[in-house]
């Protein structure tokens, strides 16, 4: 619970509950006081807070979780993140970990963590186990540090996604296979074919370079982000739909990055 009210998020704690949690309104109505559920909070800053009100009710959402809890355990096993003889490897985006540190807390073993970004990197103590965080790009920079790769990362959320969108719950059926609960769609997911393309050509091209010797460097990414982000009209206007992002795990509903940040 502290992992997941260390982020910003800002709502009800209804909101926070259907949103980050993604509980439904009948298992919210079920472990909480209809009276707790119309208070206000603005996270992280109001987190120990918002954890007083929950701890009277933790035993009843822990209820209400658990089918999930042993889905996702099961699925996390059969993917083999249990063998004793590997440490999970896990790939993200960024930034602070807070995923592969849950992840960690739930397998009750070492990870590691190799990010674009990683804001905070290095290890990180989990109760009697440890999270490893490495990043590629950066390292222990933070936002509004003027690191255009982080500042404007939500460009690369758009479109580092999957057909389906945000998963928000799983279940095993009886025949031990899974079942799996998405959030909406974003624009990306009614348009999925479009994105499938920019994927292929970005293959294509890094095909082409190893086949002719050619090489980035980080600060040649850097660079060509740099360009992408923050110029107008250098993202060609034909993938421009593609870029919204459902960022209702805080409380922001769906988002569109290339308005927010004028290009």
């Amino acid at each position: 619970m502290p992992m997941a009210l260390s982020n910003e998020f800002t709502g009800s704690i209804l909101d926070l509950m259907r949103k980050r949690f993604g509980l439904q309104l009948h298992e919210i109505f079920a472990a909480l006081p209809f009276e707790l559920l119309r208070f206000n909070c603005e996270l992280p800053k109001d987190q120990d807070l918002v954890l007083q009100w929950l701890t009277p009710h933790l035993k009843a959402l822990e209820d209400v979780v658990s089918p999930t809890r042993r889905s996702l355990i099961a699925y996390l096993s059969r993917s083999g993140l249990l063998d004793p003889d590997k440490r999970p490897l896990m790939l993200d985006l960024g930034y602070s970990g807070t995923i592969q540190k849950i992840l960690t807390h739930i397998l009750e073993r070492d990870t590691t963590g190799l990010y674009f970004i990683a804001t905070k990197p290095g290890d990180s103590a989990i109760g009697d186990h440890h999270a490893l965080l490495k990043g590629v790009f950066h390292e222990g920079v933070g936002w509004r540090d003027g690191c255009t790769m982080l500042d404007r990362s939500l460009l690369f959320e758009c479109l580092l996604t999957a057909p389906h969108g945000q998963m928000v719950d799983i279940r095993q059926k009886s025949n031990r296979e899974f079942e799996y609960f998405y959030g909406r769609e974003a624009a990306t997911q009614r348009h999925f074919q479009d994105l499938k393309t920019v994927f292929d050509g970005a293959i294509d091209h890094v095909v082409m370079c190893r086949h002719h010797g050619v090489n980035y460097t980080r600060a040649d990414v850097q660079d060509l982000y740099e360009v992408f982000a923050t110029r107008p009209n250098c993202i060609p206007h034909d993938v421009w739909h593609l870029f919204s992002v459902d960022d209702d795990i805080t409380g922001n509903g769906m988002v569109n990055p290339m308005q927010m940040f004028a290009i």
